[in-house]
């Protein structure tokens, strides 16, 4: 131990650096040693047990793990079934959001999973704008994938949208990597979709959350005040979550800005664009 009572770095990162390693391979540039021991460098020394105890709690979701949940959920839809004689209804999968966002970009992803991905299957992938001319019915089906969902305002700020497209009783689904409790609650309340979610994060993984009990009150002024070094106008990250859940090809916005943030001030282990900002 040093003077100052905080464990010395054998017994302390170094003792948990293999298994930080191991579970963080997962990302799509994971940090290395070296990347890790510069980011616990930006803690003073005696915060440095909260740094400890931040990266002790941080999941990180890899490809086979979210391709997974895909095939999990999709199996567990009714009237589903991969041989077009066997469905019930027509069927269209369609990436929630715009264009350049991460809902069509998860489409690949969902395809390899169910096998849907040869050229035979095309016709059941569709853009928001093709909607309109499928002339939808109570038949039908559209099932709308995703990544994460926080707070859950991104689908409710489309959903009017979506539901112009739709135009019809179909039924609509969402599925999605991981979701909040409460941007699960918000798009039941808010939308007529049908969320099936791999993860669903409670308030109590959520580090500023009232009910979260990993951190004290005096830990959680401790990260936030790293946190508005990080990114002075989200300093809880986007919603005021500070979730310390990690997706395979990028870092919710959710999360704790020192996760994430990449700028001269800051570098975080898992940002959220590759390059330097």
């Amino acid at each position: 131990m040093s003077e100052s009572g905080v464990a010395t770095d054998e017994s302390g990162a170094g003792g948990k650096m293999k298994e930080w390693l191991r579970r963080f391979r997962y990302y799509r540039e994971p940090p290395d040693e070296d990347k890790i021991r510069r980011w616990l460098a930006a803690f003073d020394r005696h915060h440095q047990q909260v740094a400890f105890k931040i990266l002790d709690e941080v999941v990180v979701v890899g490809e086979t793990d979210i391709q997974s949940g895909y095939r999990k959920a999709l199996r567990g839809l009714k009237g589903w079934h991969a041989d077009l004689m066997r469905r019930n209804g027509r069927w269209f999968f369609v990436g929630f959001g715009r264009p350049g966002e991460s809902g069509p970009a998860m489409l690949r992803s969902f395809r390899e999973a169910n096998k849907l991905a040869s050229s035979s299957h095309d016709e059941l992938f569709k853009a928001l704008p093709d909607l309109p001319g499928l002339k939808l019915t109570a038949r039908d089906h559209v099932v709308f994938v995703d990544d994460f969902a926080g707070t859950g305002k991104q689908v409710i700020d489309l959903w009017p949208r979506i539901a112009e497209l739709v135009a019809s009783e179909a039924r609509c689904y969402l599925i999605l990597t991981a979701l909040t409790t409460n941007a699960e609650q918000v798009i039941k309340d808010n939308t007529d979709l049908n969320v099936i979610s791999h993860y669903v994060i409670k308030p109590d993984k959520a580090v500023f959350h009232a009910e979260n009990r990993t951190f004290s009150v005096d830990e959680k002024i401790i990260i936030e005040k790293y946190c508005r070094i990080a990114d002075s106008k989200r300093a809880k990250g986007f919603g005021e979550l500070g979730v310390l859940f990690i997706l395979h090809h990028k870092t919710p916005n959710n999360a704790l800005p020192i996760l994430y943030a990449s700028h001269r001030k800051w570098q975080g282990l898992f940002p959220r664009y590759l390059q330097t900002a």
